[in-house]
């Protein structure tokens, strides 16, 4: 299964899942808004009777003022109170018309409210015309008590059964936050979860191997060595890291063979030039430290020029890697060897404790070149000659080091010996000697640096 797949399929699931939250949210919310509505309803009711009772007391107050005084001022509060029971009383029969029991107590309470007020309406109607006394008498019969009692009473049930159900609304409402609440939970607690499950498929499927290939792709800028992972997932994040560890492993082949190429001699497979003066260099720090020396070993074939052009290249070739292969052989691990070009070599010795050491090492490799080389199927007589060049004896400079073993070596060639010793009286003709070619580019190299 594909990553790709898989990542749409997770970003669809979690846009579904999105989609039904909002929807069931939507829903429960709009589910407390009309029970919290009901509850306000309730309350209206509630409320709308406590203005209708008042609205009856202020019409009774301004009747019960009217005839005690005859003072028409007294009307203004009783026909407002008039119409505000009108209004609250039309009002409660609206808010009540989905309860049967109290639609029946609100036709009770109109009946009882419509004898009250023609009562009241007949006694101000008998003090307008001049008949106060029997207005009077009409009220002493306390009609209009005898009702308004009944309201209240009517009343009492009403608000009685109203208060219980606002109870009963406030106790689903509490309930409902409860349920809610729980909901709320249970979807944090999936959620998260379903954050958890999505967060580590993603870094298991993409943002570990990435940073791997980043971590890796440093490495390969570097020129370091990736390790190839056992296992890789058999997406495309697998088959993109197993190419390119792939590629990094080839990569860091060619960088490695093009590192060793700089530095070595493709014909012989010795050190080339470019890293002579640091050995050298690190070599005499060592010394100082250690208080031992440092010998340079310049070398040169003999006659190779005069072979290599009866012969030919080929075969100048074949003696060339045959007295490389000779004179790594003669000198210890720690030591190295150089091909300066041509026909010229240079070994640095290591570490000695004394000049009888490096005595040694030459007559090593004196033994080793002293046998006629085979080169298909024929013997050919070769010799070396060897100037030697020591530190701190000689010198502590690099430089001078190779120039005053480059001098002792001409001056073993010119005597026909097996090596010569540096020694301070060979400057003295060092102008009637040529310096080798390859300690100019040596020098130049070093200038350049």
């Amino acid at each position: 299964m594909s990553i790709r797949f898989k990542l749409s399929s997770l970003i669809l699931i979690l846009f579904i899942a999105a989609i039904l939250n909002s929807v069931f949210f939507f829903r429960i919310e709009h589910l407390g808004q009309e029970k919290i509505a009901w509850i306000d309803h309730t309350h209206s009711v509630l409320y709308s009777t406590e203005k209708l009772l008042s609205a009856i007391k202020d019409a009774e107050t301004g009747h019960r003022g009217y005839l005690l005084t005859e003072d028409i001022v007294y009307l203004k509060p009783y026909y407002d109170g008039l119409t505000f029971a009108k209004e609250e009383l039309n009002r409660l029969t609206s808010l009540t018309s989905n309860k049967p029991l109290q639609q029946n107590v609100m036709m009770k309470i109109s009946e009882q409210f419509q004898l009250m007020f023609k009562g009241l309406a007949n006694s101000i109607s008998l003090v307008q015309e001049g008949k106060r006394a029997e207005a009077l008498k009409l009220v002493s019969l306390n009609e209009s008590k005898a009702y308004m009692d009944s309201i209240r009473d009517y009343f009492s049930d009403f608000t009685k059964n109203e208060l219980i159900l606002l109870e009963k609304r406030k106790g689903d409402y509490r309930e409902y936050r409860t349920q809610i609440t729980t909901i709320i939970v249970i979807e944090v607690v999936l959620f998260i979860g379903l954050a958890l499950i999505t967060f580590q498929y993603l870094n298991k499927s993409l943002f570990s191997p990435l940073k791997l290939l980043v971590k890796n792709a440093e490495k390969v800028k570097k020129g370091e060595a990736i390790k190839t992972v056992d296992i890789v997932g058999q997406d495309e994040m697998g088959s993109l890291l197993s190419t390119f560890y792939d590629m990094g492993e080839k990569v860091y082949q060619r960088e490695q063979k093009l590192a060793h190429e700089v530095k070595h001699d493709s014909l012989t497979g010795l050190k080339n030039r470019s890293t002579v003066l640091p050995e050298i260099e690190e070599s005499i720090s060592r010394t100082k430290v250690s208080k031992t020396k440092t010998a340079i070993l310049f070398i040169d074939l003999d006659s190779f020029k005069q072979v290599n052009d009866t012969l030919g290249h080929e075969i100048g070739d074949l003696i060339l890697k045959q007295t490389a292969s000779k004179l790594a052989s003669s000198v210890r691990s720690r030591d190295s060897v150089f091909r300066l070009g041509g026909d010229e070599f240079l070994v640095i010795v290591k570490d000695l404790e004394s000049t009888e050491n490096v005595i040694t090492i030459i007559q090593k490799i004196r033994n080793a070149t002293s046998e006629p080389l085979e080169v298909n199927g024929s013997f050919i007589d070769t010799s070396l000659s060897i100037g030697v060049s020591i530190s701190p004896d000689d010198s502590i400079c690099s430089t001078e080091l190779i120039k005053y073993a480059d001098i002792a070596m001409y001056a073993s060639k010119k005597e026909n010996t097996d090596y010569k010793l540096f020694r301070r009286d060979m400057l003295k003709r060092a102008s009637d000697i040529p310096l080798s070619e390859s300690l100019g580019h040596l020098k130049e190299q070093t200038s350049s640096q």
